[in-house]
């Protein structure tokens, strides 16, 4: 498959089709980049990124203290490069970079795309990524898997987000 203007917008549709919590996410994405701007952002918010995200890793989360998620989430909003911003946000349990690229997705769809093995796959086969994504993705794979997509959301004329959706229907089953 090559990957071009008229089959990501076609897969973003799909991806509609596929994704049970699309309305929440879409309501989600046009209300919280302005919560995390303005600070009235709450834990429950970040709690629904991470059960979005993974509902197996909201054990994990939960096991941080409110005042703890409002510090480090305050701390990587406020952080100047996307490597700092992650590693912050990967100080809080059962956040890894997959789900700090989650977190930063709601904080701005613009500048940001979710890490995902489905739609890393998707730019491996079509040569835009060397390698396999790693079982435990670093900070150098987000950048990298950032880097990318910023390039072809350009490349096609499409918003970060609408690439994010269509790689993630055309990357198959989970």
């Amino acid at each position: 498959m090559t990957l071009s203007q008229q089959l990501l917008e076609e897969q973003e549709i799909a991806y509609e089709a596929e994704e049970g919590q699309y309305t929440e996410e879409i309501d989600r994405l046009e209300t919280l980049p302005l919560a995390f701007e303005d600070g009235s952002w709450s834990v429950e918010d970040v709690e629904w990124i991470v059960r979005w995200k993974s509902s197996r890793s909201i054990g994990y989360f939960e096991r941080n203290g409110p005042e703890e998620v409002k510090h480090l989430v305050d701390d990587a909003l406020s952080a100047n490069s996307v490597s700092e911003k992650v590693n912050i946000l990967t100080r809080l349990d059962g956040v890894q970079v997959r789900m700090a690229s989650a977190i930063l997705l709601f904080v701005n769809p613009d500048r940001f795309t979710v890490l995902d093995w489905r739609a890393w796959d998707v730019l491996h086969e079509n040569g835009y990524l060397p390698d396999e994504m790693p079982d435990d993705p670093s900070v150098e794979d987000y950048l990298l898997y950032l880097g990318v997509c910023w390039a072809i959301a350009n490349e096609y004329d499409v918003s970060l987000r609408t690439l994010d959706m269509a790689l993630w229907a055309l990357g198959g089953d989970e």
